[in-house]
């Protein structure tokens, strides 16, 4: 059915905008709220973060397919039909029906991604997508990026709880010519409040272990000014021995619109201490960690037919690691202290003419490190901020700047998206690196849509990787950015009743950053940080969900993921770690039912099965016993809820069938758990 894109219809589950924009929404082009109703979305367009259209343009009478998107009246359209490149879109209603309780578990329910948990609640999480280490990713918070250059496993200290999230958009391949550095296999933007009510929500959840978690999130508009603020704290005694946890957030939120312009500005602090039990080695179970986190960010935007959104951001983490958190051995020589700091400065453009979209931008990043273990010497050392008992000895900065240049076209069905990156990394020898890529899709049928990508990516290589020197292991400073380019092509399919998405990816990658030795060399032979491998990586995703409505059963999620991974060296005598240690099948099923009214019900079956395998230690004689495949298993969960006028009360249990598992090696996760609890919101 053919009809104006202007309509009061609100019949929808998704709103999404820009990620870069107020709303933060991956698909830059878009200035217009959308309303979509299905998983599997795409950012052909996306490209710049800038508006496309005047923000005054709403009398634009295009006529759209609304089977596929229905399109709010006051904001211009972009419909489901012309977009390419696969987006996994969770919106708030899925995460409030999900029997997970951080943002780390609720991820784990999505076929794409490897979510390597070393405990519970989100206290630390390794994340992948499509087969990429979890180095290989970009992380956002409302659109500006978070990532870590320390290491990836502190890129998901975030300054919010799961109750402060909106939506989560996961962008499934390549972005680096989008994002810039680091999108090498994928990209994941987390977006906070973005609600025009008044409200303020109250919740409590408490569960086995010693679990206690609560939380208070307040949205407040007066006159031109929105307000968001966030808090919340949760601890555990733990699900094994040195697994206890505490960790609070505070996050704030403001918002200003007038005719010159909009102003968005973001704070945040996250503090976390943890029982870290083997996390990095399991010779010595009783580690200890805390790191404290803060972010903030500042954007304006302006213009109309020429759209200008510069911003800026800064991020500091801490961490302090102690190897021994009770008794420490006689050669212990102290705990590991970190700091990192990255200012940010970005500048985004974009103009629309009768040719199409063309999207520019540039953007300036310092990343910079002090430390007791990681960098070069400096000459004095510096006490560690915030640590009586901490000093600094070692530092180490980069700066990165990115230069970007798109152009979209649509003509009729087609559309086709082409631009490049331009790189420079002031550790590189001071040379530019050029990253191009292009999308292109077709719609046919109505409900069918055919794309093509093509895109090279890079990542570059993070402080732990270029200066840690341990028991088992060396860095290297020399070491040169990974590279990949990255092809996929799939098939769309969406009406009211099914989405679906079938779709083939093909990732070569090169200088691939990886611990390697010598295939003949002693065991006790140290690993050394090498650009010497390779990697194919290959894989098909099939993801669908059923709008059911019958029989108690709301819908049907169907997850699959297959990825297959061959690993070779430019020296055939060395030997990799951890190439081939990926998620090579991912099955996940969803069952959401409505049992009576406000009674709604969420079945989550997952099934993992992983490639590689890992160093087998037995505790019981504190010894290595050799090499150990990872056993595939089933993960059943569930969580009840049922809604009164303001107050929504449920029960959850996750890992109902008390299956022994983990996700990494030698770290056991937790067996059965259950949880419930209860949020109240008043609307005023």
């Amino acid at each position: 059915m053919k009809t104006q894109f202007k309509t009061q219809s609100e019949n929808s589950t998704l709103v999404f905008k820009r990620w870069n924009r107020k709303s933060y929404s991956v698909f830059n082009s878009l200035k217009k709220i959308i309303k979509i109703t299905t998983l599997a979305l795409s950012y052909t367009i996306v490209l710049l973060p800038i508006k496309v259209l005047s923000q005054t343009d709403t009398t634009i009478t295009k006529n759209l397919d609304l089977e596929e998107v229905v399109v709010s009246a006051q904001k211009a359209p972009i419909i489901y039909s012309q977009l390419s490149r696969m987006v996994t879109v969770i919106n708030d209603d899925e995460i409030k029906l999900m029997p997970v309780q951080s943002v780390d578990e609720l991820l784990e329910n999505f076929s794409g991604l490897d979510i390597r948990q070393r405990g519970a609640n989100g206290i630390q999480s390794d994340i992948s997508i499509r087969g990429g280490s979890f180095d290989q990713n970009l992380i956002l918070l409302n659109g500006v990026n978070i990532t870590d250059p320390q290491t990836g496993h502190h890129s998901l200290n975030l300054p919010i709880d799961l109750n402060s999230v909106e939506r989560i958009e996961i962008l499934e391949g390549p972005g680096s010519r989008v994002f810039g550095p680091n999108a090498f296999s994928g990209a994941i933007n987390i977006i906070t409040n973005q609600s025009e009510q008044n409200y303020t929500k109250v919740g409590f959840t408490a569960g086995d272990f010693g679990l206690f978690s609560g939380n208070f999130t307040s949205s407040y508009k007066l006159g031109n000014t929105k307000h968001f603020l966030s808090v919340s704290r949760s601890e555990s005694k733990g699900y094994t021995e040195n697994t206890d946890f505490r960790q609070y957030n505070v996050y704030y939120n403001s918002n200003f619109n007038s005719k010159n312009g909009n102003v968005d500005f973001q704070i945040g602090y996250t503090n976390k201490e943890f029982g870290a039990n083997s996390f990095y080695t399991p010779e010595y179970p009783d580690q200890f960690e805390e790191i404290k986190t803060t972010f903030t960010s500042l954007k304006f935007e302006t213009g109309d037919k020429i759209k200008l959104i510069p911003s800026v951001y800064f991020r500091r983490h801490q961490d302090r690691f102690e190897l021994f958190r009770y008794e420490p051995a006689s050669w212990y020589s102290g705990h590991n202290y970190h700091l990192t700091d990255v200012y940010g400065i970005k500048l985004d453009s974009r103009i629309t003419t009768k040719l199409g979209t063309t999207s520019f931008g540039a953007e300036l990043r310092s990343e910079n490190i002090w430390s007791n273990v990681l960098g070069e010497s400096m000459n004095d050392t510096i006490n560690a901020i915030g640590e009586p008992d901490g000093f600094y000895s070692r530092n180490y900065s980069r700066t990165i700047s990115n230069y970007f240049l798109e152009q979209t076209v649509f003509i009729g069905k087609f559309s086709m998206s082409a631009g490049v990156l331009a790189s420079w990394v002031s550790t590189n020898n001071f040379d530019f690196n050029i990253y191009p890529g292009v999308d292109l899709g077709y719609s046919f049928k109505n409900y069918f849509r055919l794309f093509l990508t093509a895109n090279r990516s890079l990542r570059l290589p993070t402080f732990t990787d270029l200066y840690y020197n341990g028991p088992s292991n060396v860095g290297n400073p020399d070491l040169k950015p990974e590279e990949a380019w990255s092809f996929e092509g799939g098939l769309k399919y969406n009406n009211k009743i099914l989405q679906s998405h079938l779709s083939y990816f093909l990732r070569d990658a090169s200088n691939v950053i990886e611990w390697v030795r010598d295939i003949s060399a002693d065991e006790n032979l140290k690993w050394e940080t090498q650009n010497l491998t390779n990697v194919k990586t290959n894989g098909f995703t099939f993801n669908n969900k059923i709008n059911l409505n019958k029989y108690t059963v709301d819908n049907i999620r169907l997850n699959y993921t297959f990825i297959d991974q061959e690993a070779s060296t430019d020296n055939n005598n060395f030997d990799t770690k951890y190439s081939l240690n990926y998620l090579k099948h991912n099955l996940i099923i969803n069952l959401n039912q409505t049992i009576y009214k406000n009674l709604k019900l969420l079945w989550s079956f997952r099934y993992q099965d992983r490639a590689g395998s890992y160093l087998k230690y037995d505790f019981n004689i504190n010894d290595y016993i050799g090499d150990q495949e990872f056993d595939p298993y089933w993960l059943f969960d569930a969580k009840i809820s049922y809604r009164f006028s303001i107050v929504n009360v449920f029960a959850e249990a996750s890992n109902i069938l008390n299956k022994s598992y983990s996700d990494i090696g030698n770290i056991a996760m937790p067996g059965r758990w259950f949880k419930a609890g209860f949020n109240v919101k008043f609307d005023y």
